[in-house]
C-alpha cells in the first residue's frame, strides 16, 4: 500500500515520460493499482501535449482490468481498440470487464468484434467465447465452441471436461458419456471425469428407462409377450443404474459436498429401492 500511496502523491509533479516509466516499473513489480494510476496519469499528461500514447492507454486499461476495476478499465480498452493498439488482447480484456459488470451481451459483442478485427487470433477468441457462454449458462453455445477449440487442442483436459459438462447440461447424454470416457482413458486419475461419468450414466439410463416404460404404457393392445420383452429390455437398461452407483459412490469420497453428485446418488438409490441409503443422501441435500 505504501508503494501505491507514493505513486499517487508523485503523479502530479512528474513528466509524462517519468509517469510512464513509473507505470512500467510498478507493473513489473505486480503493483497493478499503482501501475494503472501511473499509466492513466501518463496518458492524460501526454494528451495535454497533444500526444496520443497508445502504450499508456492500453496499459492503464489492462491494469485496471487486473484489479477488477471494470468501469475504469473499459474506456481505456475501448480507446486502445479504436486506435488499433493490441486490439486482440484489448478486446478480450474488454470482454472480461463487461462480464465483470454482468453485461454478458456486451462481453460477447466485444469478443465477436475482436475476432472479426483480428482473424489471426481466432483460436484465442473462440476459447474466450466458449468460457463466456459456459459461465453465463449458455450451454448449447459453449458446447459448440468447446468442440471447435478441441480441434486445435484435442487432448486439453479442461476443454474436454467443460465440453462434456456442457453436453450433459443440454441432455446430450450419449455424447457427454463418450467425452468423459475419453477423459478416463487419457487421464485415468482425473476425479472430475469419473464423477461426471457416473452422473451422465445415471441420466442416460434414466432417460432410456423412462422412454421404454412410456412406449409400453402407450401400447393399448399390449400382450403378455410385449410385457415379457419390455421387462427384459428394462433389466438390460437398468443395469446402468448399478454401474452408475458404483462410480457415484467412489466419486462421493472425492467430492463429499457436491450437491449434483449427492442428488444423483439419491435418485440412483431410489431407483434401486435402497431407501435407507437414499434417506442418508437426502439429509445431505
Amino acid at each position: 500500500m505504501a508503494l501505491v500511496g507514493f505513486f499517487c502523491l508523485s503523479l502530479f509533479a512528474q513528466t509524462p515520460e517519468v509517469l510512464k516509466s513509473d507505470g512500467i516499473s510498478a507493473e513489473t513489480q505486480e503493483q497493478y493499482e499503482a501501475a494503472a494510476k501511473a499509466f492513466e496519469a501518463a496518458a492524460k499528461a501526454f494528451h495535454a501535449q497533444n500526444i496520443i500514447d497508445t502504450v499508456c492507454i492500453y496499459h492503464a486499461g489492462a491494469n485496471y482490468a487486473r484489479i477488477n476495476q471494470h468501469e475504469k478499465a473499459i474506456p481505456f480498452l475501448q480507446e486502445s481498440i479504436e486506435l488499433g493498439y493490441n486490439v486482440g488482447r484489448a478486446s478480450r480484456l474488454l470482454s472480461d470487464a463487461f462480464f465483470g459488470l454482468k453485461d454478458v451481451e456486451k462481453a460477447e459483442a466485444a469478443l465477436l468484434a475482436g475476432k472479426s478485427n483480428v482473424p489471426e487470433e481466432e483460436f484465442e477468441f473462440d476459447k474466450k467465447l466458449a468460457y463466456l457462454y459456459f459461465n453465463s449458462g449458455q450451454y448449447e453455445r459453449s458446447a459448440e465452441f468447446f468442440e471447435k477449440v478441441l480441434t486445435q487442442a484435442p487432448q486439453n483436459k479442461n476443454y474436454l471436461y467443460l465440453y462434456g459438462f456442457s453436453l450433459e447440461r443440454i441432455k446430450k447424454y450419449q455424447e457427454a458419456m463418450a467425452i468423459f470416457e475419453e477423459m478416463q482413458q487419457l487421464f485415468p486419475n482425473d476425479k472430475r471425469a469419473r464423477k461426471m461419468l457416473g452422473i451422465v450414466l445415471f441420466e442416460l439410463t434414466d432417460e432410456r428407462n423412462t422412454k421404454e416404460v412410456a412406449n409400453y404404457e402407450s401400447n393399448k393392445g399390449a400382450k403378455l409377450e410385449d410385457y415379457i420383452n419390455t421387462k427384459k429390455r428394462l433389466e438390460n437398461i437398468n443395469a446402468g443404474y448399478e454401474k452408475a452407483r458404483l462410480l457415484l459412490e467412489q466419486a462421493l469420497k472425492d467430492f463429499p459436498n457436491d450437491k449434483q453428485l449427492i442428488h444423483t446418488l439419491y435418485k440412483t438409490y431410489k431407483k434401486q429401492s435402497k431407501e435407507e441409503e437414499a434417506a442418508k443422501m437426502k439429509s445431505r441435500l
